[in-house]
């Protein structure tokens, strides 16, 4: 097996506004896995405000020797053997490495991941298209493209400035079901509660990451004093997270970038679910390659929010 690595610049089709600042792009390192003249490929996504970079994803995975894998295998053994091997793999590194060993190997046997994993549910996941931060016109703009592509439920991102706008410019723009996402930037709990209340009387179906991740108490009183599900996000990165969130949160946000790919995040939903955990599979902003990977998990979930091929620009990288 051969493995090649293709650094890439996400381009965003709006400027992207939350709480955590602007961009107009993010850095992904593309993964391209040649087996038998087969290939496959796999996307880290890199936002700036995670730690792990461009460089250090590929000085990670160009450390991995893969040359000895031959087909007939087994993306769960293969992923053991090299994590016996080389120790902990940043979770973007692994995640793009594990999107493209389950994609070779379903080629190659002739089947779907689906399939591999055993997932036979039908998708009724709830499918949502994300808002950032923009005054009303631009709100107009993004809902029409968000309907152009078929999505009739939309999520708000806030930063703990503008979302009263936020809210009642989507309002007078759509009355389209609608969740938001705070990115950990309330801090006011009375206040929170309050507006939390105005959300739910207007048809706000979660609330995700309201506090900061190291405030679980907020995030409880929160969730005892509204109807609507309040997400983990930051809160949760890992399978190990989950015990961390029962008392906190309603539900957790899975995503493959943050956890280390499809079948870590098949893991957590799984054990979620059976915490009586809602769930929400998740994305960073990631092309059609990421994207699709997720989307072999969204029967198992309530929400999906894996729209980043929708926000970003299209790349010439194809599953």
């Amino acid at each position: 097996m051969k493995i090649t690595l293709h650094p890439y610049q996400l381009e965003f089709v709006f400027p992207f506004r939350i709480a955590h600042g602007i961009r107009s792009y993010t850095d992904a390192v593309f993964v391209e896995l040649e087996c038998e003249g087969v290939r496959a490929f796999g996307e880290a996504t890199l936002p700036p405000y995670l730690p792990y970079t461009q460089v250090s994803t590929m000085a990670c995975l160009s450390s991995l020797d893969i040359s000895s894998i031959h087909f007939p295998f087994e993306t769960q053994t293969v992923l053991a053997e090299i994590n016996a091997l080389h120790g902990k793999i940043e979770p973007p590194a692994l995640a793009a490495l594990d999107m493209a060993l389950w994609a070779l190997e379903a080629k190659m046997k002739d089947t779907s991941i689906a399939a591999l994993l055993g997932i036979m549910e039908p998708d009724h996941a709830i499918r949502t298209y994300t808002l950032s931060v923009c005054d009303r016109k631009e709100m107009a703009e993004r809902i029409a493209y968000g309907r152009e592509y078929g999505f009739h439920t939309f999520k708000l991102k806030f930063n703990g400035t503008d979302d009263r706008r936020m809210f009642e410019d989507f309002r007078s723009l759509s009355d389209a079901p609608f969740g938001v996402d705070a990115n950990q930037a309330w801090t006011e709990i009375d206040k929170s509660i309050l507006f939390a209340k105005a959300l739910e009387a207007n048809g706000c179906m979660l609330i995700e990451q309201p506090f900061r991740k190291d405030n679980p108490i907020q995030s409880f009183k929160l969730k005892s004093s509204v109807g609507i599900p309040i997400i983990a996000d930051e809160a949760c990165q890992q399978y190990g997270d989950i015990d961390t969130i029962l008392t906190s949160y309603s539900g957790v946000n899975v995503k493959l970038q943050k956890c280390g790919g499809i079948y870590q995040a098949y893991r957590m939903i799984k054990y979620a679910r059976g915490k009586s955990l809602k769930v929400l599979i998740g994305c960073m902003s990631e092309s059609v390659i990421g994207c699709s990977a997720g989307e072999i998990l969204s029967p198992l979930c309530d929400w999906n929010d894996l729209d980043g091929s929708y926000l970003v620009k299209e790349v010439p990288f194809k599953n």
